[in-house]
């Protein structure tokens, strides 16, 4: 049996079901053995409230735990875990005691790690573990997922300098997004792998969440990462007549609007249901420069366009290639979104992703994503299939 250790910010059971728990469950159905290790977490956050670790109600099992004979997971709290301050002096001070992050992770990687063929890091904290999973696994494929972009995601400067110190380390940079592909150009194996929606569980029947009663508009806003409340609030503000649901975990409490419910985080068949049974989709990201990356890269917008909703969200989201995707500043977008016949859209399932990720033996990178060497003049990235699809 072939054995992947995915190194995430996500928990192998949690209620918002990230891209790596979705490539591990079809791991698993293709034979694999996966060994999710969550990391990014320390004594500091849970002393501090972190709201990621505030959604259970017990702290996960710390350790190594064997879930079933395919699935096991590891968790571990180190004193501390690289973070951002407001002030530049202090992220240099603390830069030293940092270290001990990777030092630690280095030590609790060497199980796992010691049998793997294939290691899947996913951008964010897991990075400055590239040198780690290189020592420690030399002979295993070794891919850097780059799901976001680390320097929206308030990271400190040693994370996001990882990126580039530590790009060697893998054999293989893999992201949905051709904007974000470009960042890594310096690297020999670049493929672009497109994210995907759960096939089985979107073609399932799944009840109305929704008040029958109401005449309205419904939209929803199925997550709040990269959040921009402000907008959200001028979106309610402007249409009244609409009723917007906002499902995911909030860092403060939310403002109170007498159009927005805030469900806070939900299990996955339940947002589903909302996507499903709803008239819109907002994607209200900060609007702060290269947040286009998530024209590819969100899982939201990817199951509104699947369920055939029009997407109301910044302009830099907007695509040719994707007209349901309305930007703000259209002066007839909201008007468009509530005539938007719906259309869904043929979307592939998780099962390719995993797919692609496991191959890096004969098909390094994966032929329908690759460059014919001959086309390419420095980078994979530049002679892609040219939308994927493209941010």
């Amino acid at each position: 049996m072939k054995r992947a250790v995915l190194i995430t910010g996500h928990f192998a059971h949690q209620k918002r079901k990230g891209s790596m728990l979705w490539v591990s469950d079809h791991l698993q159905q293709m034979g694999w053995h996966v060994t999710i290790v969550t990391m990014g977490y320390s004594w500091l956050s849970r002393l501090k409230g972190d709201a990621r670790l505030g959604v259970f109600k017990h702290l996960p099992t710390r350790g190594i735990d064997v879930i079933n004979p395919t699935l096991s997971s590891q968790f571990e709290l180190p004193l501390i875990h690289p973070f951002k301050t407001r002030f530049e002096i202090a992220d240099t001070l603390l830069a030293w005691p940092f270290r001990h992050f990777t030092t630690f992770w280095h030590k609790r990687l060497q199980s796992p790690l010691r049998h793997a063929d294939l290691v899947i890091c996913e951008s964010g904290p897991p990075v400055l573990l590239g040198p780690s999973v290189a020592a420690l696994a030399p002979d295993a494929a070794r891919i850097y997922r780059v799901n976001d972009d680390v320097r929206l995601l308030n990271a400190p400067q040693m994370l996001i300098r990882a990126e580039t110190d530590n790009l060697q380390c893998f054999t293989r940079i893999s992201t949905a997004s051709p904007l974000l592909a470009k960042r890594f150009r310096d690297h020999e194996n670049v493929t672009l792998d497109p994210m995907g929606i759960p096939k089985t569980a979107v073609e399932q029947p799944m009840a109305n969440p929704f008040d029958p009663t109401f005449k309205g508009r419904v939209a929803v806003c199925a997550g709040t990462t990269q959040l921009d409340v402000m907008a959200l609030q001028r979106i309610a503000a402007k249409q009244s007549h609409w009723q917007i649901h906002v499902l995911g975990r909030l860092k403060s409490p939310p403002p109170a609007l007498p159009n927005i419910i805030w469900h806070g985080e939900q299990n996955f068949d339940v947002a589903l249901a909302h996507i499903a049974h709803a008239d819109i989709g907002l994607a209200p990201y900060l609007d702060a420069p290269g947040i286009a990356y998530q024209t590819t890269n969100s899982n939201r917008i990817l199951l509104y366009r699947h369920f055939g909703l029009p997407t109301l969200g910044p302009d830099a989201l907007c695509h040719r290639d994707i007209p349901s995707i309305i930007g703000y500043s259209a002066p007839d977008g909201p008007a468009r979104c509530e005539a938007w016949i719906k259309t869904p859209e043929a979307i592939a399932d998780w099962s390719g992703l995993a797919r692609s990720l496991s191959q890096n033996d004969a098909t390094v990178p994966p032929n329908e994503v690759s460059t014919d060497p001959a086309m390419m003049a420095k980078s994979r990235v530049r002679t892609v299939p040219a939308f994927t699809s493209k941010a």
